[in-house]
């Protein structure tokens, strides 16, 4: 559907909506309304049941299911699935005790405010194969340890989502991956190369310059406390009021608990690291499963044809009812006790799944308009071929920044990146990352990005507070990033632009820091604010 300049007019006024009124879910309405209206030549009945199209599926005359909507499509649905089980998971681990038990664990192996921020950077790390579990698992652990040192819920969401999207960008065992690769293979074969895809994703992955300055920013900042902008102003209003954030994920006080009514028993440590080691290994195992390698025993093209998404759901299924018995086993709950608390937990995803919803309506709505080929076209035209890069890095940041659709970035820029970096001749690998690195600056950074939603709910702060003290930090390793694809431009080993761009980034930090960090705010303003709104 050709629109020109309105294609881009609904995720727009999303984003801005969202920033200005901090009401994402209104946002996200109205955004997704405005986007039918324009489908639907401005008919307002007519939106409204293209609204429904979208998100929900709709049926023709005789009754046959005709069109998939955002909600029954089988990815979405298993990300739902995914997601209200662990949700449901947390519930049980909570009343179990272990929560609990692991909390005072690590409060005594974490001395520091530092140590428990780098302890956060780790798990992200070590769960790598999955952004949505990885978001999810690292909030439930770690955030009873942040609050207890009084980082802020906007550093522990920052840390919580660099770490998740990062470190998928970069590991070649993830769920991400299979998808990536069979792009790869898809666009070597249009444009005449040969070469393996996973091969091709090992070998680009030193040119992910975002994802690695991602990820080694949140050390930078943590270890020498370089916080600049909104979150120096967070951490600082953490620090002299004690209070950990303005409002949580669904709008209520900074002490709201979604599990307060949850009455924890004298779990262990153990309690909690069982079901996680079993989801952990389980969601390798089905991911190896749905890849074929226990019938052709061939990693690699296993990897290659695995369904990171239908292992996750075995995988979580397994463990709830996994922990289940367990705690009934070890008398900590009985199994009518544990089933009101995996209730409990779902029932804190169900603001999540609202949102997600909206927020996948939103790309649904960008597909009819067909947003993505209009950015694209607004960057055609003749320019310099080292300049190639650069411009396939900025599109993929503007793409998925306004769609909040990392995957579908992927699927719409690496067919037309390969091509075009043949035929400017310029390095393949480069041009591979430019479309990752971008896809993981708009999960970062957009309101509508699935990754930074479950990010703000794990770390139970209001969905905007999230991204705009995230945004500064994404931006500065984007901008940094756009250094290294110049000089790839030029060359084909990444290690002299990858050293460049790692000096140019610490000299920025550290002058972000001089000139925003956090001397220059108060948190007296807020505090006011924050008493008027509760004399009110």
């Amino acid at each position: 559907m050709d629109v020109g300049f309105l294609a881009v007019v609904p995720p727009l006024l999303t984003i801005v909506l969202a920033i200005v009124t901090k009401e994402v879910l209104m946002s996200l309405f109205i955004g997704v309304y405005v986007g039918c209206l324009i489908i639907v030549s401005w008919n307002p009945l007519g939106a409204l049941e293209k609204m429904v199209e979208l998100i929900v599926g709709t049926y023709d005359e005789t009754g046959e299911f005709v069109l998939s909507g955002a909600l029954s499509d089988p990815w979405n649905v298993q990300v739902l699935i995914i997601v209200t089980l662990l949700g449901g998971l947390i519930g049980l681990m909570v009343r179990s005790g272990g929560s609990k038990a692991f909390g005072e664990l690590l409060g005594r192996k974490i001395k520091t405010k530092i140590g428990a921020q780098v302890a956060t950077w780790l798990i992200g790390i070590i769960i790598f194969f999955d952004d949505y579990f990885n978001a999810l698992t690292n909030g439930a652990v770690m955030r009873p340890i942040s609050d207890k040192y009084a980082v802020s819920r906007e550093k522990l969401s920052y840390i919580i989502d660099s770490t998740a999207v990062g470190v998928c960008l970069i590991v070649p065992l993830s769920s991400w991956v299979a998808f990536v690769c069979s792009l790869i293979a898809e666009s070597y074969a249009s444009a005449g190369l040969e070469g393996d895809a996973f091969a091709a994703f090992i070998r680009a992955i030193p040119y992910n310059y975002y994802a690695w300055l991602s990820i080694a920013m949140v050390l930078f900042v943590v270890l020498f406390k370089l916080d600049f902008g909104p979150m120096a102003k967070a951490e600082k209003r953490t620090q002299e009021t004690g209070r950990l954030c303005d409002k949580t994920f669904s709008g209520g006080g900074a002490d709201d608990d979604d599990f307060s009514s949850i009455v924890p028993m004298d779990g262990k440590p153990v309690d909690l690291l069982a079901p996680i080691v079993l989801l952990v290994a389980c969601a390798i195992a089905f991911m190896l499963y749905t890849g074929g390698f226990f019938e052709s025993f061939d990693l690699l093209d296993a990897v290659n044809n695995m369904d990171g998404m239908l292992a996750l759901t075995y995988a979580v299924g397994v463990s709830v009812v996994f922990a289940i018995v367990f705690y009934a086993v070890k008398r900590l709950s009985r199994v009518s006790d544990s089933i009101a608390a995996f209730v409990t937990g779902t029932k804190s995803m169900i603001f999540v799944i609202i949102l997600l919803a909206f927020a996948w309506g939103i790309g649904a709505v960008g597909d009819e308009l067909d947003t993505a080929g209009y950015m694209v076209s607004l960057f055609e035209g003749n320019v310099p071929p080292f300049l190639t890069p650069l411009i396939i890095f900025v599109i993929s940041c503007a793409m998925t920044f306004s769609t909040g659709a990392t995957w579908g970035t992927f699927a719409i820029m690496i067919p037309i990146a390969v091509p075009l970096a043949v035929a400017m001749d310029v390095n393949v690998f480069a041009c591979i990352t430019a479309v990752i690195g971008g896809g993981g600056f708009g999960n970062h950074c957009s309101p509508l990005a699935d990754t930074a939603i479950l990010s703000s709910a794990a770390s139970n702060i209001r969905h905007t507070d999230h991204i705009k003290t995230q945004i500064p930090y994404s931006l500065c390793c984007a901008l940094v990033a756009c250094v290294g694809y110049v000089i790839s431009g030029f060359m084909d080993n990444p290690f002299v632009p990858l050293l460049a761009v790692f000096v140019i980034f610490v000299l920025v930090l550290v002058l972000l820091n001089r000139l925003f960090g956090a001397h220059r705010y108060s948190a007296a303003p807020a505090e006011a604010e924050a008493a008027g709104s509760d004399e009110a």
